[in-house]
C-alpha cells in the first residue's frame, strides 16, 4: 500500500518542481503580494486589512468558491481544504458533523453578513451565487460574536474555535445574467438562473437553483437505513437581495431573503421528508463622519422539518409522521469609533429570540407534542483595538444573559420550567508586524454554552430501541470554554506565503453526543468532564502568476477527554476529530481558456464516540477531486464555459458514523452562459 504521506509529499515536490521550472520564469511572478495587508476583511465588524487584525483570517474569493467540488451540496465542503478543518457531511440530505480545531462541530459558528445562522442546517440551504466571499476566522471570537440559540441537531453553537462569515454581494459595476445547466451521476439534473442589475442607487440580484436526482444508497450494507430503492432528492433555492446607497454613500441599506425547499425520501416509501427553510437579513449602515459608524442588523430564521418513521421488518409500513419547527430572530446594533491614527473602538448590543417544538402523529389522527420551549439571549459587548507603531493590541469583554423557558420535554411537564444564566466573557489579542513580510500574533478568548433542549429532552423516549433519534439527558450542565492560539505569517521570496499557527482549546463540562446505538441510529448528549484540543497548522501558498497558483497545508489535532465520573469516557477522544489532516492543490489556467483545479484531502481517521469501549474508528484516507472548465466564447458582452466536476476520483467508499458511507466517484458536467 502506498503511504498517503508519500503521495502528498510527491505531489508537493511536483508542485515545487513546476514552480522552479525555467519556462515559467520568476520574472512573471505576481508582484506586491504582501498578504499581511492586502485584503480588507470585516471580521472585526469594521473593514480592516489583514495586517490590522490579530486573529488568523482566511478569505475565500468567489473564484476559489466556484472551483470547489461540493458533492454533498454543503457550503462546508468549500472549506474542506482549509487548515484546522475536517468536514464530515454524511450525505446530500444530512448535515456536516466535522470538526473545527479538533473540538467538535458546534464550536465554530456560521454567520451571514455578521448575523448568526445555523452551522448545521444553513450551509445546506444557502446558494453561493449570493455570496461575494467567505471569511474564515480561526481562533476564539466569543466577544464580538454571540452564540446561536439553535435547539436542533447539536443545540447551541459557540464561536470558541472560530467563525465563518459569508459576505453577501452588495455593489455591482454592470448588469449580468447567468444560466447554468448540468447533468451527472445518479441522474442528477441541475439548473441555475442568476441576474444582477443597477437601478439608480439600488444594486439588486435574484436567482434560483433547482436540482433533482435519483441519488443512491448512502448506507453501509445491512444498515438501519435499509434502502429499498434509490432515494428521491429535490432541492429548490430561491433568493434575492438589494442594497441601497445614498448619493454621498454615507448610508447603506441591505435586504436579503432566501427560501429553500428540500423534499424526497431516504430510500423507502415510508421514509419521506419535506423540509422548508427561510432566511431574511436586513441591515442599515450610517457613517456619521469618517470616524464614527452606526450599524443595525436584524433577521429571521425559519426551520420547518418533517419526516416519516416506518416499520420495515416484514412489511414496510408507516409508523408515524414527525416534525420540528424553530424560529429565531437575531438583532445586532453597534457603534464603531475610529480614533488616533488607526485605533478602533467597537461597542454594541445583540439579542436573539427563539421558539422550538417537536411533534409526532403516531397514526392516531392528531399531533402530539414532544419538546416545546422558548429562549432568549442578550449581550452587551465592547472591544478596543490599539495601534502602537508595529504592535496591535486588542481587548474586549461581553456580558451575556440567556434564559430558557420549557413547556414540555418528551411530552411531559419538565422538572424545571425555567432556567437562566449570566456570564462574563473576555477576549484579547496581539499582532506584531515586525516587517512588511513578518507578522507574529496571539489570541485568547472565553465562551459559554448552555445545554440545548434537544440534548436535555431528546427527540425519542429514553427506553426507545426502535426509532432513530436523540435520547434524553436531563441532568446536563452548561459548558465553559477557553481558546488560545498564536503563530507567525511570513511572506517569503518568490511570492511564497508561509503561515504557522498553534492552538489550545479547553472545554469544561463539555457536552458531547455519543453514538449509543448504530441500529437504529441513536445518540445521547453527556457532560464529558474536561475536553482539550491542542495542535498546530502549517500552510504554504504560492501564486506564481495570474494563471498558476498552488497550496499545501497540514494540521495536527490531539484531543483528550478527562472524566473522573465515568471511566469509559476518561481518556477518550472528541468524536469526528481526526489527529491529522492534510490538503494540497493547484490551479492552472491556460492561455486558450482551459482551467484545471485538482485538490487532494487526507484524513487519518476519527471515532464516532467518546466512549472507549463502544466507539468505532472511521478512516476516510485520501479524497481526490478536480474541477475542469473550458472557455468557449469570451467577449465584451458574453461568455460561454463548459465545465466538469469530478468528485472522489479514486472511488474511495469509506464508511462514516451512523452507518453512512461515502458514495464514491461521481461526476457533473455542464454549461455556463453569461451575458
Amino acid at each position: 500500500m502506498i503511504s498517503p504521506f508519500k503521495t502528498i509529499g510527491n505531489a508537493g515536490l511536483a508542485l515545487i518542481a513546476i514552480c522552479l521550472t525555467p519556462k515559467f520564469g520568476f520574472s512573471q511572478i505576481v508582484k506586491d503580494t504582501s498578504f499581511l495587508k492586502e485584503v480588507v476583511v470585516t471580521s472585526s465588524k469594521s473593514p480592516q486589512s489583514l495586517g490590522n487584525v490579530t486573529q488568523k483570517i482566511e478569505v475565500l474569493s468567489s473564484t476559489e468558491i466556484e472551483s470547489t467540488i461540493s458533492a454533498n451540496r454543503n457550503i462546508c465542503d468549500v472549506m474542506q481544504n482549509q487548515p484546522g478543518v475536517s468536514v464530515s457531511a454524511l450525505s446530500r440530505n444530512d448535515a456536516n458533523w466535522g470538526t473545527y480545531g479538533g473540538i467538535g462541530p458546534k464550536y465554530s459558528t456560521f454567520m451571514l453578513q455578521g448575523l448568526p445562522i445555523d452551522a448545521f442546517i444553513d450551509p445546506m440551504t444557502l446558494d453561493l451565487s449570493a455570496i461575494s466571499r467567505i471569511e474564515v476566522q480561526r481562533g476564539p471570537a466569543s466577544v464580538l460574536y454571540s452564540n446561536y440559540l439553535s435547539q436542533d441537531f447539536a443545540g447551541n453553537q459557540s464561536p470558541l474555535a472560530g467563525t465563518v462569515n459569508m459576505i453577501l454581494k452588495d455593489k455591482f459595476d454592470k448588469p449580468l445574467t447567468r444560466f447554468i445547466t448540468s447533468f451527472g451521476s445518479y441522474n442528477t439534473l441541475n439548473g441555475q438562473f442568476y441576474h444582477q442589475d443597477i437601478a439608480k442607487s439600488i444594486h439588486y440580484y435574484t436567482g434560483i437553483n433547482y436540482e433533482m436526482s435519483d441519488y443512491t444508497d448512502y448506507g453501509t450494507k445491512d444498515s438501519w437505513l435499509n434502502m429499498q430503492k434509490n432515494p428521491e432528492y429535490r432541492k429548490t433555492k430561491i433568493f434575492g437581495g438589494a442594497t441601497w446607497f445614498s448619493d454621498d454613500e454615507k448610508q447603506k441599506f441591505t435586504l436579503f431573503a432566501n427560501k429553500t425547499l428540500h423534499v424526497g425520501d431516504a430510500g423507502r416509501i415510508y421514509r419521506g421528508f419535506d423540509n422548508n427553510y427561510g432566511i431574511i437579513n436586513a441591515g442599515y449602515t450610517l457613517n456619521l463622519n469618517k470616524n464614527i459608524c452606526l450599524e443595525a442588523h436584524t433577521g429571521y430564521r425559519s426551520y420547518d422539518r418533517t419526516w416519516q418513521e416506518s416499520h420495515f421488518n416484514v412489511i414496510d409500513s408507516l409508523s408515524s409522521d414527525n416534525g420540528v419547527v424553530q424560529h429565531i430572530i437575531p438583532v445586532d446594533v453597534l457603534l464603531t469609533l475610529k480614533h488616533g491614527k488607526a485605533n478602533v473602538l467597537t461597542t454594541g448590543v445583540d439579542y436573539q429570540g427563539a421558539d422550538y417544538y417537536t411533534y409526532s402523529d403516531p397514526l392516531v389522527g392528531y399531533d402530539t407534542y414532544g419538546n416545546k420551549s422558548t429562549a432568549m439571549q442578550t449581550g452587551v459587548y465592547t472591544q478596543e483595538e490599539l495601534h502602537f507603531g508595529k504592535l496591535i493590541a486588542r481587548g474586549g469583554v461581553r456580558i451575556n444573559y440567556t434564559k430558557n423557558n420549557i413547556e414540555l420535554i418528551n411530552g411531559g411537564a419538565p422538572g424545571q420550567k425555567s432556567k437562566d444564566w449570566n456570564k462574563v466573557l473576555y477576549s484579547g489579542g496581539l499582532r506584531y508586524n515586525a516587517t512588511k513580510n513578518i507578522s507574529i500574533f496571539a489570541n485568547i478568548g472565553s465562551s459559554f454554552v448552555t445545554p440545548g433542549l434537544k440534548s436535555v429532552g431528546g427527540t425519542i423516549q429514553l427506553d426507545d430501541t426502535l426509532h432513530s433519534g436523540q435520547l434524553p439527558s436531563p441532568n446536563l450542565k452548561p459548558e465553559a470554554g477557553l481558546g488560545i492560539d498564536g503563530g507567525i505569517d511570513l511572506a517569503l521570496p518568490y511570492n511564497l506565503q508561509l503561515s504557522l499557527r498553534g492552538f489550545n482549546t479547553t472545554v469544561t463540562d463539555a457536552i458531547i453526543d455519543n453514538v449509543v446505538r448504530q441500529t437504529p441510529s441513536q445518540s445521547q448528549s453527556v457532560n464529558a468532564g474536561k475536553t482539550t484540543s491542542a495542535g498546530g497548522e502549517a500552510e504554504l501558498k504560492q501564486k506564481i502568476y495570474e494563471s498558476l497558483s498552488w497550496f499545501a497545508n497540514f494540521t495536527y489535532m490531539k484531543t483528550k477527554i478527562s472524566n473522573e465520573y465515568d471511566a469509559d469516557q476518561d481518556g477518550g477522544t472528541v468524536p469526528f476529530s481526526p489527529e491529522m489532516v492534510a490538503n494540497a492543490g493547484i490551479s492552472y489556467t491556460t492561455p486558450f481558456g482551459l482551467k484545471i483545479t485538482p485538490s487532494l484531502n487526507y484524513n487519518d481517521g476519527f471515532y464516532d464516540s467518546s466512549s472507549k469501549t463502544g466507539r468505532k474508528k472511521f478512516i476516510p484516507g485520501m479524497l481526490l477531486n478536480a474541477y475542469v472548465s473550458q472557455t468557449i466564447v469570451k467577449n465584451n458582452k458574453s461568455k460561454v464555459i463548459c465545465f466538469g466536476q469530478f468528485y472522489n476520483i479514486t472511488d474511495n467508499r469509506y464508511e462514516m458514523p451512523w452507518q453512512f458511507i461515502n458514495t464514491g466517484f461521481s461526476v457533473m458536467g455542464g454549461l455556463k452562459v453569461e451575458f
